[in-house]
């Protein structure tokens, strides 16, 4: 479980030891990539053994495939020519890189449940290359299960993709919403997505603007309440993966979670489980996904053929 691991930089196995992007000094590798369950996600495959994140990435509009890895100070990509300056600003999403965790892990120190997070650099989520996979992976995960949101997103990799890589909203927009529901069986979810990709690709929707960082996170739990298919559980959903963590994101894990940890498997109000979080004030996303994590991060993203 992520609470044993250490925190020290991992081997990068045959890839050459030369960091290509730096990383904070408390920065885990392996707590990042684990930490969410995107890494079971395509184009993402994670080779756990040897600690390297594979992705395919549209580079110059082309797909390349990507091995990124952890050595000392920095994240190493193969192959090196990939590396230019659009690549460094997605690993920098990917990997949260511009998130500071300093005020968190001093919160943690405090809190018994809490006090392995620090030492195993827990803390970042690992995100999509753009906004756009994210909320469309988002809208992928409400009201379905995890193997049938695995299953999506693989098709819609397979059907709308170039190469491998995860589809650009023009791509999505080749397809009616009738198709991508058939061939990447979306169900209801084919609609709001077509109609994200639609309106970034004739400009009635501006993501630059939507997710505006100068804004509060309140005004930005709003803007993203405004994006077809997003509700109140996407929208706090990609403030975690801004980094900010004042709402969390109500599912039926987080009730479930509260509910046998706190409550002796009682049906509460969603009030009564969300004020258990409220001490740790715009860490509370968080600090419940620590608590969550520590607890059964093995039985939520173990493959499904288990």
């Amino acid at each position: 479980m992520v609470r044993q691991r250490s925190a020290k930089p991992l081997s990068a196995g045959s890839i050459p030891a030369v960091a290509s992007i730096l990383t904070p000094p408390e920065f885990n590798f392996r707590s990042t990539v684990e930490s969410h369950g995107w890494y079971r996600l395509a184009p993402f495959s994670w080779s756990s053994d040897d600690a390297v994140l594979h992705r395919v990435e549209l580079l110059n509009d082309k797909p390349i495939k990507l091995a990124i890895a952890q050595t000392e100070g920095g994240l190493i990509v193969r192959p090196p020519g990939a590396m230019s300056e659009e690549l460094r600003t997605k690993l920098t999403r990917i990997f949260q890189l511009n998130v500071n965790l300093a005020d968190f892990h001093e919160l943690t120190r405090k809190s018994p449940p809490h006090t392995w997070v620090a030492p195993a650099g827990f803390g970042r989520l690992l995100c999509g290359a753009t906004l756009f996979e994210d909320i469309v992976k988002i809208i992928c995960t409400t009201n379905v299960t995890w193997s049938q949101t695995v299953r999506m997103v693989a098709n819609l990799v397979d059907v709308c993709g170039r190469g491998g890589a995860f589809p650009e909203p023009r791509d999505v927009t080749a397809f009616d919403a009738p198709t991508l529901q058939e061939r990447c069986r979306l169900g209801y979810r084919a609609k709001p997505i077509r109609a994200l990709a639609a309106g970034i690709v004739d400009g009635s929707i501006d993501l630059a603007e939507i997710a505006d960082p100068s804004r509060s996170t309140e005004e930005l739990f709003a803007s993203y309440m405004t994006l077809p298919g997003v509700g109140p559980y996407g929208a706090a959903h990609l403030l975690a993966m801004d980094g900010r963590h004042d709402f969390i994101a109500v599912d039926t894990e987080f009730r479930r979670f509260v509910r046998e940890t706190y409550h002796g498997g009682r049906k509460v109000a969603d009030a009564t489980m969300l004020r258990r979080y409220s001490k740790w004030g715009r860490w509370k996303y968080l600090a419940y996904w620590a608590e969550l994590w520590g607890s059964v991060a093995d039985r939520l993203h173990r493959p499904q053929s288990e």
